[in-house]
């Protein structure tokens, strides 16, 4: 993979594992009120997915969102209460947190001694600083992580102060019962080592770079929303529109669009051929938005594969 992506990019595909498991990780870190705003009905696409034995509702997600974003709809809980079987990128459960919490201990943290301002050049150490500042973020907090994972916590806290809300994303609705998806058996379409990987780069020079990096780009984004038009495509079910913006997105990234998109697309599109033909049930597959979109999204693969998809 290239040694950086765009930040939105980061937060709406590559944050999943630390969002679902861990939804108080940076606001343990961050301070601040919240304030109540009237609710935003939205209208997120789904797709039917139909096999030799089974179906599959395929519903695209925004890991994180406005805590007023209502994405309920009709045909959306309609289709939750159908389904048997409950389906994410990550498998749910006591046993995942234990799993990403031991990774955090064993792959998240500087060795004792180690700090992380300490290991940042001159410029970055500035820029450093102004973030936590501008995050509301203790130093004591971050100084012992390694890049990758104070990356993450500054994306998430920044998501945070611009009214995002880790508690109020799709999954974690669901994860505590939203549409009766905590009755239900669940099935992960990828391991947490796959979704780690895709986060944590191999080389430690290229995972400081990285961190640097997005320091930079922190400084150009600060005054805008970056994730703000993604979400009104997804309110508004503009798949097209969606498309666009992560194409738009990814224009300067094609590595990482392969590993986070076109590959992680094509393996799930396989998963979920199998299930469809093998098994005479009904899930109810949710993933992050812009895995369903345009042509190499999951529903037109599928499509291609010769499967019956209705949607748009």
């Amino acid at each position: 993979m290239q040694k950086m992506f765009l930040p939105s990019v980061r937060k709406l595909l590559a944050a999943l594992v630390i969002v679902l498991a861990l939804p108080a990780f940076a606001d343990d870190a961050t301070t601040g009120g919240g304030v109540v705003y009237a609710k935003m009905p939205a209208h997120p696409a789904m797709w039917t997915a139909h096999g030799r034995k089974g179906t599959a509702y395929l519903f695209g997600s925004i890991h994180v969102l406005p805590a007023n974003v209502d994405w309920h709809t009709k045909e959306i809980d309609a289709a939750m209460a159908r389904s048997d079987v409950m389906v994410f990128e990550l498998a749910f459960g006591d046993k995942l947190q234990g799993e990403v919490q031991s990774y955090i201990q064993t792959r998240g943290k500087l060795p004792e001694g180690q700090h992380l301002r300490d290991m940042l050049s001159p410029e970055a150490k500035g820029e450093f600083d102004a973030e936590l500042e501008n995050l509301s973020i203790a130093p004591a907090a971050v100084d012992h992580l390694r890049p990758w994972l104070a990356s993450l916590m500054f994306d998430i806290a920044e998501m945070k102060k611009k009214n995002y809300s880790s508690a109020a994303g799709v999954e974690m609705s669901l994860k505590d019962g939203d549409g009766g998806a905590a009755q239900k058996p669940v099935i992960g379409l990828e391991t947490i080592e796959q979704q780690m990987a895709l986060i944590v780069p191999s080389d430690p020079k290229v995972e400081l770079e990285s961190f640097e990096a997005s320091l930079k780009s922190s400084k150009t984004e600060a005054q805008g929303d970056d994730v703000g038009p993604m979400l009104d495509a997804w309110m508004h079910a503009k798949t097209d529109r969606l498309d666009a913006l992560m194409g738009k997105a990814f224009k300067n990234y094609p590595a990482a669009r392969k590993a986070l998109l076109d590959d992680r697309n094509q393996a799930w599109a396989e998963k979920l051929a199998s299930m469809l033909d093998n098994d005479d049930k009904t899930y109810f597959v949710t993933v992050g938005a812009a895995h369903l979109v345009g042509p190499g999204g999951v529903p037109n693969l599928l499509r291609r594969r010769g499967y019956r998809v209705k949607g748009p």
